[in-house]
């Protein structure tokens, strides 16, 4: 690929678009690596987002949902374009606010995307690439799609319009606008091998697809000292510690992790803290308290920089997901971070998530959905002597730098939009020139 970091063709450096719906501060933090990075290994990031709303669909203070408003953030220009707030299970609400950024941003967004010599797209939902169609088909302006869940399988693994008549209605079209993006995309990135060989198999041109591994925020994470008073705050001392820290959603199936620890109640030393919130949070807290559980615990969501001292506190991180066939071909960014942390992982997650734990050499397995295989790890795991889960973490930590960090997978995205920018740009010269 092309590594230069100057344009042959005008000597300046490439001028991204970034084009994401969500974007600090907003806490969906890889945005936010993702244009640092590029913009630490000159390129030139403007971002193109909407209105911050996430996660609880309410507008944050100082924004207005119908205002454009221009700002910089860590020294790159940010144009947040209206849209309609929300984020709850209402199938028609969240539909107003996928397309109402779909429109706001293709309409109103063109000083951004003019200026670029090519856009980068993080595609979650899909209907964030509409303002990067609208700029190919008007200006010619490539872009890479960067493809962060399956779509529609997403939408339906997580319970949102899982069936019936709302699902048949649905799934044509998105599948149709989804394909599109990939058609029209320069280049497409996935976030793992299974994902990418999904892409291949729906039809996705196998050169036009590449791995790019979501890194972590590395500042942050990183290996920590604990944070003592949280055991303390728990009443807990030296207890084995299961840890999962992250969204509590239906694609999570904690509840599976919480009968787990029903099974394990001859076990009063082992301990499961749940850290963070989420739609079924409190039907967590209604399972352990209706099974009597004193061994679990719910802590609330805690700054990002503060993640790998809680983190540290437990013994062993947990990774859960439902057993659905998407979930196959995904990695979730929590790997990435604990990984990232030295922290050793018990995954309960199908796919490439258990796969990259056991190459890493960095912890254990389960499968999906099943509680009692879950108790069963968890006491093969608090079995194993502190140093030795230490080791595991350290390893995973290695891994982490040498396959899925920052340097690796930065540096491929950034060599992918140079590449089409300079192809542009070559483009262009020799239109002119044929004039």
């Amino acid at each position: 690929m092309d590594d230069g970091r100057i344009s042959p063709q005008t000597g300046q450096l490439p001028r991204v678009a970034f084009v994401s719906q969500w974007f600090a501060p907003e806490p969906t933090t890889t945005p936010v690596w993702i244009a640092r990075s590029l913009a630490q290994r000159n390129l030139r990031v403007d971002v193109l987002t909407g209105v911050p709303n996430y996660p609880a669909g309410v507008v944050y203070e100082g924004y207005s949902a119908w205002q454009r408003r221009h700002e910089v953030h860590h020294g790159m220009r940010v144009l947040r374009t209206p849209l309609y707030p929300s984020h709850d299970q209402s199938a028609l609400r969240r539909v107003a606010n996928y397309a109402s950024y779909a429109v706001s941003s293709a309409v109103l967004g063109s000083s951004v995307l003019r200026a670029a010599d090519v856009s980068l797209v993080y595609s979650t939902p899909p209907t964030t690439a509409t303002a990067a169609m609208v700029a190919r088909l008007r200006w010619g302006l490539p872009y890479v799609l960067m493809v962060m869940d399956v779509w529609p399988d997403s939408v339906f693994a997580t319970g949102f319009l899982a069936e019936g008549t709302k699902r048949r209605v649905a799934e044509p079209p998105l599948t149709w606008l989804t394909n599109q993006t990939y058609h029209w995309a320069d280049h497409v990135t996935a976030t793992s091998p299974g994902m990418r060989d999904t892409l291949v198999a729906r039809g996705v041109p196998p050169e036009k697809v590449s791995v790019v591994y979501n890194w972590t925020d590395e500042k942050v994470m990183r290996p920590s000292e604990p944070d003592h008073d949280l055991r303390a705050r728990l009443g807990l001392t030296d207890e084995f510690i299961l840890m999962y820290a992250g969204n509590h959603g239906a694609a999570q199936n904690l509840d599976v992790a919480v009968r787990a620890m029903h099974e394990l109640r001859d076990r009063p030393d082992v301990h499961l803290v749940l850290v963070g919130d989420g739609i079924e949070k409190s039907s967590l807290q209604a399972l352990a308290a209706s099974l009597d559980l004193r061994s679990v615990h719910f802590v609330e969501p805690v700054e990002a920089e503060r993640m790998p001292a809680v983190m540290a506190t437990a013994d062993l991180q947990l990774v859960s997901l439902a057993d659905q066939e998407l979930f196959r071909v995904t990695l979730p960014s929590k790997v990435q971070s604990i990984l990232a942390c030295a922290q050793p992982i018990l995954t309960c997650a199908p796919g490439d998530a258990a796969r990259v734990v056991h190459e890493a050499g960095a912890g254990f397995s389960s499968p999906p959905g099943d509680s009692s295989e879950l108790a069963h790890a968890i006491r093969r795991a608090a079995a194993v002597p502190r140093p030795r889960l230490r080791a595991m973490g350290d390893a995973g930590r290695e891994y982490y730098l040498t396959h899925l960090g920052e340097a690796a997978n930065a540096g491929t995205l950034a060599d992918l939009l140079r590449g089409a920018a300079n192809r542009r740009r070559g483009r262009r010269a020799r239109a002119a020139g044929a004039r």
